[in-house]
């Protein structure tokens, strides 16, 4: 619900960055139009998609070092986000019902300041918290792609520990 709510803000917050536009057609008599809303829902996917690739490699920026308790704790966070918009696809999507349509997962940390730095003990805490989570996902998923390829696909969900170095965050 959280994420949900974040995701909207932005969302607005980049409606006043776009150029201007007509004004919207008024409320239908019988209420809002669920396909008008589905649109905008879509264009602020599309929105979010842009700032990614437009500030990708924009030069200025700086980052911690990924080893930094305030980048474990940030890597933590988006890590719970996207657990939780995967599933929440998924499950719209009829898959993985019964992992992936149950409540979201929302930590009381989730909500943390950007610059909050908690000790490596609670951070260890956290990631063992979410491996708890994402890895019995993550398998689910691969068994059910292994029993539908007919033969093991030696590269399908094989996570190597090169893949899993720190490396720079997406914008």
């Amino acid at each position: 619900m959280k994420l949900r709510a974040l995701v909207f803000c932005l969302g607005l917050a980049l409606v006043g960055c776009a150029e201007p536009q007509q004004a919207s057609a008024p409320t239908q008599p019988g209420g809002p139009d669920p396909a008008a809303m589905s649109a905008a829902i879509s264009r602020y996917g599309i929105m979010l998609e842009e700032i990614s690739r437009l500030t990708s490699e924009r030069p200025g920026s700086s980052e911690a070092a990924p080893t930094e308790p305030t980048e474990i704790a940030r890597g933590l966070r988006e890590t719970v986000w996207a657990y939780n918009i995967e599933r929440s696809r998924l499950c719209g999507r009829g898959l993985f019902r019964d992992i992936a349509c149950g409540p979201a997962f929302e930590p009381v940390w989730i909500n943390e300041p950007m610059g909050a730095a908690p000790s490596l003990e609670i951070l260890a805490e956290r990631q063992a918290a979410v491996d708890a989570l994402v890895v019995p996902f993550w398998s689910a998923v691969c068994a059910d792609a292994r029993s539908r390829q007919g033969v093991l696909d030696a590269g399908l969900c094989v996570v190597s520990s090169d893949s899993a170095a720190p490396r720079p965050r997406r914008a």
